[in-house]
């Protein structure tokens, strides 16, 4: 039975830990989400160029054997090389993903507007088709243009999310500890 309690008293210790780290974590989120973002692709930039030196030094330590091609040293180039420009422009990597995604939902929406339009000509109804066509043409062209304030967006939700869920794990832990006791 005391192996038990060991258990729990060790499983709620790490649990608390993990809650207020969520907490926290949340809030550097949901606070500076642009800076958050920003630091995110510098530690990419500089995981890449890790890797890139450790891909080298494998090249360069196996190159004399003939197992060895050139295909550790082309590694070795493309994360220096992708690396860097994380480095160099952090945030324009931090909006490449949603342009990308803007630019697709824009083009679905614009299809659907024709769909619509071909709706209007036949028997179907074409009023909601159109509305969310138009809708989701808004949608793409907001993440397309406006990509960074989409991006801080959600880190804002997200860090919302880690300080609710840190939070009721907090009050629950707390609970589950009286009931224990």
């Amino acid at each position: 039975m005391g192996s038990i309690k060991y258990s729990f008293e060790k499983y709620s210790r790490n649990n608390t830990l993990l809650s207020i780290v969520m907490v926290v974590l949340g809030l550097v989120l949901f606070i500076w989400p642009g800076k958050t973002l920003t630091l995110a692709a510098r530690i990419l930039g500089i995981a890449l160029l890790v890797g890139a030196a450790v891909s080298g030094i494998s090249w360069y330590r196996d190159r004399h054997k003939v197992s060895a091609g050139y295909t550790m040293l082309a590694i070795a180039i493309a994360c220096a090389v992708a690396g860097i420009i994380v480095l160099a422009a952090p945030k324009g990597v931090i909006t490449l993903l949603p342009k990308l995604i803007g630019a697709a939902v824009l083009l679905n929406g614009i299809i659907n507007l024709a769909q619509a339009l071909d709706l209007r000509r036949g028997s179907g109804s074409w009023t909601s088709p159109l509305v969310m066509a138009i809708l989701t043409i808004a949608l793409g062209a907001f993440l397309l243009f406006f990509a960074f304030s989409a991006m801080k967006a959600a880190v804002m939700v997200i860090g919302g999310i880690f300080v609710y869920n840190g939070a009721s794990n907090l009050w629950i832990e707390s609970r589950y500890r009286k009931m224990g006791k």
